[in-house]
This record gives structure tokens, sequence and C-alpha cells, in this order.
């Protein structure tokens, strides 16, 4: 209890000296149909401009991706690119295509362009997927399917206007059996029951609107509506619909008038329908959220104070959930902006949504019940420092803590769902995954620098040590004590770059029941994944590329008895015109 008191104490202190920094930290994975979300109020817009993205040109040929809390945000980030990295920089039409040895194609398309001075164009088509199962295991094929649509203008006076329509369409394989260690008598018919070809569908929409005026003294405005619909091919719907507005006003009060104190206040409001077996059963959840706070800045340091006032309701169980939770951040700059500290104090409820649970984890079975909560950080703090050093190396250092309530964790299933095979006998879904959630405290320490040397040489670092405590469980289950990335580029002349990818996680635990003798805990194999690649420029509008994945053919798993692809080659083109 002093512990936390001395925590909080120390956190109030170092918030009114540093700033927010709110990152979601990923190591680059799948592309994902994420559209635009407005979260924070920009009170000094810039000149209206397309809103869509060009993505990452690396390959990413696992079915699923692990995850690593590991990105942190540098002070310079476009200070660091690689020449291949030119290739996704703005252009009107982005075109990757490649093949890989398990009989995998590769296929990534973007457009972007204005159709008029006021209006601009996004398109986006995604495929990836293998045909070949892992040796010795149950079917194990697998198919990501993207297709999205984005328009923004600025035609209306002193708005920007922008929207969009995705699909998004993937397949798995519950092959979570080794059918050397557990052998099954079973028809290809049986076996296509028992490891059920599941498909996931998602339908999304989003409609944004944001003022363009950036002066003081005006009021600024940034609003947005996204919906999405999620269904599977077991029958279970979500329709989920996130409203949020935010609104802001500017006024030089004292100081610099190039310093402006501004006012504002988030908005938000969340819906979550789930539905399973054609409404037999259903959970709907509603959140919304009202964050007032005043910020103001000048050349040594920044500062925001708020207050989060969010509600929740679990409208079956007639549950409501009301709190109030700091919002406190700022930064300390010296040496010209070259060194900052920072820190935040926050906290807050989120819906914890199905479309997330299966892009996380695809194996997860919701039938035949669903247990859905709402996930509640009851105190978080970040603080850190970010520095760049003679525009060499950009560094980050940075603690996080968060004490979480409804923490979700996954676990395998023990409520059997039985698939009829004939009309005699019925046998279970193998390894399917299900929630359970506890009261965790967790401490990350985390360490990213990039280096950059004259000769050509980039080197990404990273470094994370997690320390999650439940209350109940015995372990987190599934998530690392250690996690390690490493990443060097070599750019041997102008035309010819390799690259090397090594990823590393340790110190995961899994859950397991062992028939009478109950749950136990089982150490999973620690992940060692290393990636070799290059990049061959031919010409300005054609590069090919090479990808060794998994050179040391280990078959780790993400979740037990769900290990990826071993080594795998790819080879293929990437155009823009």
């Amino acid at each position: 209890m002093k512990r936390h008191i001395i925590l909080i104490t120390l956190a109030l202190i170092a918030a009114n000296a540093f700033a927010q920094h709110d990152e979601q930290v990923t190591v680059e994975g799948k592309y994902r149909p994420k559209v635009n979300k407005v979260n924070k109020l920009t009170l000094t817009p810039e000149t209206p401009r397309p809103t869509y993205e060009f993505p990452s040109s690396e390959v990413s040929p696992k079915e699923t991706t692990q995850r690593f809390a590991l990105d942190l945000e540098k002070i310079a980030p476009a200070a660091f690119s690689s020449k291949n990295d030119k290739l996704v920089n703005p252009t009107q039409n982005f075109l990757m295509a490649g093949f890989g040895t398990r009989i995998s194609p590769v296929f990534l398309y973007k457009h972007n362009s204005m159709l008029t001075k006021t209006l601009g164009l996004g398109v986006g088509v995604k495929h990836n997927s293998s045909w070949l199962n892992i040796d010795n295991y149950a079917p194990s094929s697998y198919m990501n399917n993207l297709f999205d649509v984005n328009l923004s203008t600025s035609m209306f006076d002193g708005l920007q206007v922008d929207g969009g329509v995705c699909y998004k369409n993937d397949m798995y394989h519950y092959y979570g059996m080794n059918l050397m260690e557990v052998p099954v008598n079973l028809t290809e018919a049986q076996m296509e029951e028992a490891c059920p070809r599941q498909t996931y569908n998602t339908i999304g929409a989003h409609l944004g609107l944001s003022s363009t005026s950036n002066r003081t003294g005006e009021l600024s405005h940034v609003g947005s509506v996204d919906y999405h619909y999620t269904f599977d091919r077991l029958d279970a719907h979500e329709h989920f619909v996130d409203v949020a507005y935010a609104l802001g006003y500017a006024q030089n009060l004292w100081g610099d008038k190039n310093h402006p104190q501004k006012f504002g206040v988030d908005l938000g409001f969340q819906y979550d329908g789930f539905m399973l077996k054609n409404g037999l059963s259903t959970d709907n959840r509603i959140l919304f959220k009202v964050n007032p706070f005043f910020e103001m800045s000048d050349d040594f340091f920044r500062l925001r104070l708020g207050v989060r006032m969010d509600g929740a309701t679990i409208v079956n169980l007639d549950d409501k959930f009301l709190a109030i939770r700091p919002d406190l951040s700022g930064s300390l700059f010296v040496l010209g902006k070259k060194l900052e500290f920072y820190a935040n104090l926050n906290g807050g409820r989120k819906l914890l949504t199905f479309s997330e649970i299966i892009e996380e984890n695809p194996f997860y079975c919701n039938l035949p019940y669903f247990n859905w909560r709402v996930q509640n950080v009851k105190l978080g703090f970040e603080g850190g420092v970010r520095t760049n050093i003679a525009e060499i190396v950009d560094l980050h250092l940075g603690v996080r803590y968060r004490s979480t309530v409804n923490d979700p964790l996954y676990q395998q299933r023990i409520v059997t769902l039985f698939l009829p095979i004939t009309p005699e006998s019925q046998i279970p879904i193998w390894n399917s995954y299900e929630l359970i959630y506890d009261e965790t405290k967790t401490v990350n320490v985390l360490a990213n620098a990039r280096v950059k040397l004259r000769n050509g040489i980039t080197t990404d670092l990273g470094f994370a040590y997690n320390s999650c405590r439940p209350s109940v469980e015995e372990y987190a289950w599934y998530r690392p004590t250690i996690e390690g990335k490493l990443k060097l580029t070599y750019d041997l002349n102008d035309n010819l770059a390799f690259n090397a990818s090594f990823l590393y996680q340790g110190g995961r635990y899994a859950k397991i029941y062992n028939g009478e003798a109950g749950w136990k805990a089982v150490k999973i194999k620690d992940i060692f994944d290393l990636s070799l690649g290059a990049d061959y420029k031919v010409n300005d509008q054609i590069t090919a590329f090479a990808l060794l994945d998994n050179v040391a053919h280990q078959k780790y798993h993400l979740y037990l008895n769900y290990p990826v692809t071993g080594i795998q080659f790819f080879a293929g083109v990437k155009l823009k015109f």
C-alpha cells in the first residue's frame, strides 16, 4: 500500500512538469483495415490533404503475427529513413506482388491521388495466403483479404471531410493438433469437422469532419463516426459504433503569442452489440466519456491538465459503472529540444470487442457461451526520456505502470463444443480458446534506439521487461516477460540494399487442463525468429525483393499447439507508378 501511495504521489508531481505521450506499441504486423480515428483535438490543423497513407512495403507472410510491446516513439523518426523507404512515400500507385515456397502468394496494391484540387481518393487491396499445411499438423491453411476505399475533401469552407469503407475477410483452420503425438483415426471429412475452417468477415465505415482554421480566438472542432459489423462461420455477430467529438478554443492569455493557451473537451460514445445463434444469446454494452482539458506550451515545456469522466453499462446485467480518472501530462525540453523528459498519469475504461479478440487470437471460440466485460484501467502512469544525439542516435527509455480490472487472458476451453460427424458420433473442436479475466498490476520497462551510420547501416534495437502480476491466476497467460528485437538495414549502393530482423520473446506460460489433475501451468518455448531480406532497385519504378523468413526454422507457438510455419522463401517485385 505504501508503494502505491509513493508511486501516485511521484506521478502527480511529475505530471505538472511533463507531457502526454499515449503511444500504441506493436511490432509491424499484418495490414489491418483501421479507418482513421480522431482521438484528440488538433488545434492547429494542417492544410487539407488526402488522409490515405501508404503501408510498409515489408512482407508479412505469417498467418498471425506475435505482438511486441517494444516500439516507443522517437524524437525525430523522420530523420532516419533507408533508401528503400522512398518506395512507400506518397505516390499515385504502389504495388507489391510476390510468391512463397509454401505456395503462398502476397499481393498489396495502393492508389492515392487528388481527383480535383479539393478531393482526394485512396484505394487499397491486400491478399496473403498459404496453400500448404504445417508438417505433422492437422489442416493449417490461412487466407487474409482486404479492400478499402477512402475519400477526403476540403471543398466546404473551413471544413475538411473524410470518409471510407472497408471489407476484411480472414480464414483460418483450427489446426491445433499434432497428428504424430495425438494420433486419431478420422476420415478427411471428420478431420475437417474437428479442425473446422473458421472464417471472419468485417464490414467497416468511417466518416470524419474537422475544421481547418488555425487562428486563435476561434473554436476548433474534430468529429468522427466509425462503424463495423463483424461475423464468423459459427454464427457470431457484432455491431460496433464509435462516435468521437472534440471541441477547443485557443487564446493568448499570457506569454508568447506563438504559444497560445488552449481549452477543450473530448467527448466519446461507444456501443457494442454481440449476438450468438440468431439472437438466442445477446450482449449489449455502452461506454461514454467526457474529458475536459487545458493545455499550454512554450519552447521548453508542454503541459496538459485534464480529467476523464467515463461511464459504462452492460445492458443485459443492468450493471453500471461511473468513475473519474486523471488526465495529466507534460514534457520538459532541454538542449534545444534534443532532450525531452515526459510523464503521463491517466486511466479509464475500454470495451473489449469481438473484432479485437479474433485479430489477436483467431483461435478463440465463443460458443456455446460468451462473457464480455468492460476493461478498466484504475491507474496508468507513463514516464521516460527521449533524445537525439548528434542526429545519429535516436533513443527512448520509458517505464509504464497499469492497474487494471477485467484484464483479459486466454486459456484452453474445457466446456467443449461438440459437432455431429455422423448421427452415431460426435467429436470436439480441438484446442480452441476462451477468455478469462483477472485484476492485474503491470510494470513495463522499455528501451528503443535507432542508430544510423554514414556507411549506410541503420540499426533498430528494442528491449522490454514486462512484469504482470494477476490477483487470481498463477501467471499472466501468454504474456512474455522479456522481449527483444533487432533490425539491420545496409545500403550497399544506390541500387542494392540488405536487411535482417531478429525477434525474441521469453518467459511465456500457458494454462492447460490436465483431466482429473485439473489446471496446470506449462512454460512455452521461447520465440526466436530471424529473417533475411534484400531489395534491388532496377529503376525508379521497379524494385525486386527477396525474403528468407524464419531462417532457423523455429516452429514456435503463438498459442499452445498453434506453431507458426517454419522457414519460407519469398520473392517478388515492388512497383510505383
